[in-house]
């Protein structure tokens, strides 16, 4: 379902037509629809929310930062010779280990991983600031955009890379912002695997988002109630997928 046709939908069900102008262009209607996006992104155990990022490492890197990461579920790490998936330590063992300064280790393949503390404090540092400091590996720093950290995750690794490689992480992405503009009578739209397999979830997500913000308990928790009988449901079938036919490799 294309998303222009979603968030006129969403106007419908609720009565609020005063969140489009006369043309369906949004006027307010965006911001339930990714307010409930991203509830459902972080409610539902959906499996088209996971998703594969590459990197490529060279000698001497220690991490990957990557914005839209909302959960590492495994760490890979690839060359000509094959791959190899990173063991998952805490942040605190393996700067335990691994003491010294990244630029004073010795270097290898990447053997382990764990997720990494991207922001620095103050949050307005730029990296001529940071650059005065030791240890600063994976700290995102902007010299025109304060704060930009907010938006990024990634994983700090050791030992430091001993060359090119391509690393993968695999992970739950959350979904893209929705919009929907006109030029004339041309669209030019967003998607997410909740407008296409699931835009009655969006709306109700969307519904319910609404309904909170109004403070009308009663409405959310109705919304509320319905989308959890439908995510249950796909909870439902992640679970018969993952349990069918597995075998144990030898």
């Amino acid at each position: 379902m294309e998303y222009k046709d979603i968030r006129e939908e969403f106007v419908k069900k609720s009565g609020r037509y005063d969140l489009v102008n006369s043309d369906w262009t949004d006027n307010g209607a965006d911001f339930f629809l990714n307010a409930g996006q991203r509830m459902l992104d972080r409610r539902a155990d959906l499996e088209k929310l996971e998703a594969r990022y590459y990197s490529s490492i060279v000698a001497g890197d220690v991490y990957v930062n990557t914005t839209g990461l909302l959960a590492i579920l495994q760490a890979w790490v690839v060359d000509s010779d094959g791959k190899s998936r990173l063991e998952r330590c805490s942040l605190e063992d393996i700067r335990g280990y691994y003491s010294e300064l990244s630029a004073d280790l010795d270097q290898g393949q990447p053997t382990y991983y764990a997720p990494s503390i991207v922001r620095p404090y103050p949050d307005t540092i730029t990296p001529s600031a940071l650059a005065a400091f030791l240890d600063t590996d994976g700290v995102v720093a902007s010299a025109t955009q304060a704060s930009q950290h907010f938006g990024y995750n990634g994983i700090f690794f050791m030992p430091p890379s001993d060359g090119s490689y391509t690393l993968e992480i695999f992970g739950k992405f959350g979904s893209p912002v929705l919009s929907a503009t006109r030029d004339g009578s041309t669209w030019t739209q967003t998607a997410s695997v909740w407008t296409v397999n699931h835009p009655d979830l969006l709306i109700i997500a969307a519904l319910y988002r609404m309904e909170v913000f109004y403070r009308n308990t009663e409405g959310a928790k109705d919304w509320l109630g319905a989308l959890d009988l439908d995510l249950m449901d796909l909870d439902k079938l992640r679970v018969d997928q993952e349990s069918a036919e597995v075998t144990q490799m030898e």
